[in-house]
């Protein structure tokens, strides 16, 4: 869900009762919508992220590491001149809106002791984060509002602050049971209970009304006309609940595997993880958020060079396959030109073509020879046997260009299937860097000392139902690594039957139980380019029978001695659980 009014009166009062009195130790921009506020409580530090996203609008602490831009925005230098230091005094909702108000104390050297306001609209495509003084005049908005942009409500320093225009809903705080019964029974009649609780009441989103209809055991879609007075009580008591209740926040699976967080428990719903506190489960949501659309971003710029380059690999092949096939034809343009010699007695000057008897075909059928009026007869026979010896010749390199092309074609495409299914910037960055070195990818700027030692197995660790350990390599470098330096001779190796994915590793000595077997064959027919099939090959053989040719590209290896097994990876029941690190 997207923040409503409920969210952000449950994030207000946690942030007020925990930060309160905190002190602003730093201050830093970490993109062209988010701030960082270090802050200094009683035996603690804790950073409070403040961002005005336009997709992703939120203010929770963090515990992620947020770069310091060498170059601070004015918007971050403002807030330094006017807020580092500071004292926290406060933060409160307005109304039930989607708006909070931070208080600082600050000291002017002119004015002493005053407060400045940090004003955060969690409003969509209009988020902002604006600078106000003591007398609500504007100093700065994180993103600025000016008069050709709005007619309605302007955001530049020197303006009085105003709220955003009211859409003439009610404070459901102030809204008493006689008054909640006469809203919902001049609701017009087609109108869904859940709809006119969302009509009617400040900071109720979509899926808050509809839980307080749940929760009255109604039915959310049934309409106001279809409602009796007893309903509408019914639904006054579960609504005052609501809002005066502590609630409990969760993080919550959606069956198209989607998650989404509310500040309270969903009623009827399984897949849903529950927090202590709101703060805790909003650093989570977007850290993992965050983390995957970086993960996505990164790997969505490797992948369109990687696609143009199949695309243009796999036109090679087509054209030199068409090359080698018109070589495995050299022997007609020898016998053309030998039927033309020995023939050359018949040619006419104008004749464009020369019918000959075929005696090296066994019936000796009569065939045609175009012939080129530019030439001689016996140019034209020369000219033949120039196509033979240029066809004959060519067969070898085309068969090595070929073969190189088949080979290059097969390791884009095992990498490509690795940045797809890549979870982590390490990952990703492990990757880039292999394409670096295969030239590949270009270097942006100086490589970091941190790009040159990879310091961290990488690899990821499982555990089977037999108590077994697993390994699965989710790059080449890591495949290679873990299939010549971590197993063992003895160990099993899986890999999915010709199709590109990881290496896995059985690390067990003799005989592996057929429930580990299993295991690790589906993993490693879900970390190939065939997880979504419910029917994949996988080959298994001891670590010894597998090797790596020379010159070969990374992550590519020959096995022999295998045997097969057929796995299901789309089953969730046959999938184990990673390893913690």
């Amino acid at each position: 869900m997207a923040f409503d009014g409920i969210a952000v009166s449950v994030i207000a009062k946690e942030l007020a009762t925990r930060l309160q009195n905190a002190r602003v130790m730093k201050i830093y921009q970490a993109d062209k919508h988010s701030v960082v506020l270090h802050l200094r409580l009683p035996g603690e530090s804790t950073k409070l992220l403040i961002s005005a996203h336009p997709t992703q609008p939120r203010i929770h602490t963090t515990t992620e590491d947020w770069k310091n831009p060498l170059n601070p925005p004015a918007f971050c230098m403002l807030l330094r001149k006017h807020l580092e230091p500071s004292r926290l005094l406060g933060v409160r909702q307005h109304e039930l809106e989607r708006l909070m108000l931070i208080r600082f104390e600050t000291y002017d050297e002119r004015m002493g002791l005053t407060e400045k306001t940090l004003i955060f609209e969690l409003m969509g495509r209009h988020s902002n984060l604006i600078l106000v003084n003591q007398d609500n005049t504007i100093l700065d908005g994180i993103h600025r509002v000016s008069a050709e942009q709005s007619s309605v409500r302007i955001v530049m320093p020197g303006e009085v602050f105003t709220y955003p225009p009211n859409q003439g809903k009610t404070n459901p705080l102030t809204v008493t049971n006689e008054q909640f019964i006469t809203d919902i029974r001049l609701l017009p009649a087609n109108v869904t209970l859940s709809k006119g609780l969302q009509q009617l009441y400040q900071g109720l989103g979509p899926e808050t009304a509809r839980e307080v209809v749940r929760r009255a055991a109604l039915d959310g879609l049934k309409a106001k006309q279809d409602a009796t007075p007893k309903d509408w009580q019914t639904l006054w008591e579960s609504f005052e609940e609501f809002l005066t209740m502590s609630q409990t926040p969760v993080i919550v699976e959606r069956e198209n595997g989607k998650l989404e967080f509310y500040a309270y428990t969903l009623t009827n719903h399984p897949q849903q993880k529950s927090y202590a506190d709101f703060d805790s489960l909003l650093n989570d949501f977007y850290s993992s958020r965050i983390k995957n659309e970086r993960v996505q971003q990164k790997a969505n710029e490797l992948q369109k060079g990687l696609k143009t380059l199949l695309a243009r690999l796999l036109r090679k092949e087509e054209v030199l396959l068409a090359t080698l096939e018109a070589a495995e034809n050299a022997k007609q343009w020898q016998k053309l030109g030998e039927l033309v010699t020995s023939n050359i007695y018949q040619i006419k000057k104008g004749d464009k073509q020369l019918e000959v008897v075929d005696y090296y075909e066994e019936s000796q059928p009569v065939i045609t020879i175009p012939l080129d009026l530019a030439f001689s007869p016996s140019e034209n026979a020369q000219r033949y046997y120039k196509k033979y010896i240029k066809a004959r010749n060519s067969k070898k390199f085309v068969q090595e260009q070929l073969q190189k092309t088949i080979s290059e074609r097969n390791y884009i495409a095992e990498v490509l299937v690795h940045i797809e299914l890549a979870d982590s910037l390490e990952t990703i960055d492990e990757i880039r860097d292999e394409l670096i070195r295969l030239d590949y990818v270009k270097q942006r700027g100086k490589p970091s000392k941190k790009s040159k030692t990879i310091k961290n197995k990488g690899y990821d660790e499982y555990l089977s139902a037999d108590g077994i350990p697993m390994y699965v390599g989710r790059n080449n470098r890591q495949n290679d690594e873990l299939t010549f330096k971590v197993a063992k001779p003895s160990d099993t190796w899986l890999h999915s039957q010709k199709i590109p994915g990881s290496h896995v590793i059985i690390r067990f000595d003799g005989a592996v139980p057929s429930k580990t077997l299993e295991e690790a064959a589906t993993l490693a027919a879900y970390y190939s380019k065939a997880r979504t099939s419910p029917k994949v090959f996988v080959d298994y053989t001891e670590r010894r029978h597998v090797r790596k040719p020379n010159g070969s590209k990374p992550g590519f290896v020959i096995y022999e001695s295998f045997s097969t097994i057929l796995v299901n990876p789309t089953d969730d029941t046959t999938l184990p659980k990673k390893k913690r690190p």
